[in-house]
């Protein structure tokens, strides 16, 4: 045992006293500890910010999905194509695994899981860490984004002239007012006067008019505010040169014959004049006087046409569609509303033909007789007026008030005091143009 002096012993208790040192210990645990945390806000910025661009391209697959679905696309590989066109692919250009999983079904989770209509798309991979590498098994993280989109969505247009190269393919023509809260599409590629409007009283107001070709209005003046107005808030100018646009009704019941559609092909003429009547071919039908008729629900083709005069009263009972064709004997006449007619015919809202109530056969010929809906009272009509290759006018003063319709023709003519007010597209599930919107 050593025996320390006095002095030993008294510097041995004073050092024991001392808090000498400490400080540096403690500086260097606050150090790990900062260090540990900034690298896990490392770990978690980078794995955030990996998700965010994940969610970026899920969001799109299901958009694209759920396009591709609306117009009995692909939508499987429609939304694959936009994940990888957004960074995410399954396999990199030499064929090896990037983990990444693209997931592209019916929803499978949350608020919309197993309903059709719905795409949604997950898309996941392992993440690299940084910092949380130093704990056992957290070499990588899985990150996992995903989206669900309805294919339900209505369109972003409801009044459409397809012609594709000529002048005054949409023309308005005297005090006409149209006001519509969703679009309006021009397809001429003319590129002073695709959509013409004549006259200085009148407006067309839509929430936007889009032009493939040019535009001119109250004589060459040019489609300025307010006589023509795209955005119903700010006055913005009509959009020209825009892309040409496809038929976006093309996809429903694309021929007579097939098996989805039979009822479409012409048949023996009937013999049934009304007042009430029942799915069935007419020929020539023509309506008039001061009666009401009242078609009932179904598919009724016209061969010849429809030629309504006087001041009847034309009700349905339900969704009615009017395919419009002709046949040997009968050829092709178009729809005229003449006289005071009082209207009110709505479209199917299931079925092949859920929202079309008038439907030209799309074998007519471009040029054959158009379709005109004029007269002194007014006419209600619920679903879509669909002439592709035909013209459509509607001249006097027939008001169509409120009107859920989509206003497609060969060419758009709108003359008179016609007055289309608070027009809209076909609401979700009673309409044939959807578009995509996500949903979650």
């Amino acid at each position: 045992m050593t025996n320390l002096s006095p002095t030993q012993k008294q510097n041995l208790k004073r050092f024991g006293r001392s808090d000498e040192g400490q400080a540096l210990v403690l500086t260097a645990l606050a150090l790990v500890v900062l260090v540990l945390m900034a690298g896990l806000g490392v770990d978690v910025g980078y794995l955030r910010y990996q998700k965010q661009q994940m969610q970026k391209a899920a969001d799109a697959g299901a958009l694209a999905g759920a396009t591709a679905l609306a117009y009995n696309g692909n939508w499987n590989a429609a939304a694959i194509a936009d994940v990888n066109a957004n960074g995410f692919s399954a396999t990199k250009s030499d064929g090896t695994s990037t983990g990444v999983t693209i997931t592209v079904a019916k929803p499978w989770e949350g608020s919309f899981a197993g309903q059709d209509g719905y795409v949604e798309v997950s898309v996941t991979q392992p993440q690299p860490t940084f910092f949380m590498r130093v704990l056992p098994g957290h070499d990588t993280v899985a990150v996992r984004s995903w989206a669900v989109a309805s294919a339900l969505a209505p369109g972003s247009f409801c009044i459409i002239a397809m012609d594709p190269t000529d002048s005054r393919s949409f023309l308005v023509d005297g005090g006409v007012t149209i006001g519509s809260t969703c679009g309006i599409y021009v397809n001429s590629s003319d590129p002073s006067s695709a959509l013409q409007k004549n006259g200085v009283s009148g407006t067309i107001k839509a929430s936007y008019i889009g032009i493939v070709g040019g535009c001119s209005a109250s004589g060459g003046s040019g489609c300025v505010p307010p006589e023509v107005v795209s955005d119903l808030s700010s006055g913005q100018k009509p959009v020209t040169g825009i892309a040409p646009i496809k038929d976006p009704l093309a996809n429903v019941c694309p021929s007579p014959a097939t098996a989805s559609c039979p009822q479409l092909k012409p048949l023996t003429c009937s013999l049934q004049k009304g007042p009430t009547f029942y799915p069935d071919t007419f020929c020539n039908l023509s309506l008039g006087s001061t009666n009401t008729y009242t078609f009932t629900p179904g598919v009724y083709v016209l061969v010849g046409g429809l030629s309504v005069t006087g001041s009847p009263t034309i009700k349905s009972t339900g969704g009615v569609t009017f395919y419009n064709t002709s046949k040997a004997g009968y050829p092709y006449g178009g729809i005229t509303m003449a006289g005071s007619p009082k209207v009110t015919l709505s479209a199917p809202t299931t079925g092949p033909l859920a929202g079309m109530l008038f439907f030209q056969d799309r074998s007519v010929p471009v040029g054959s007789p158009g379709s005109n809906f004029k007269g002194s009272s007014v006419q209600g009509y619920t679903g879509s007026i669909y002439f592709p290759t035909t013209d459509i006018t509607f001249e006097g003063t027939p008001a169509v008030a409120s009107t859920a319709t989509i206003l497609l023709g060969y060419q758009l003519h709108f003359k008179g005091n016609t007055s289309i007010e608070n027009y809209t597209y076909l609401s979700t599930g009673g309409g044939p143009i959807h578009g995509a919107t996500l949903a979650e």
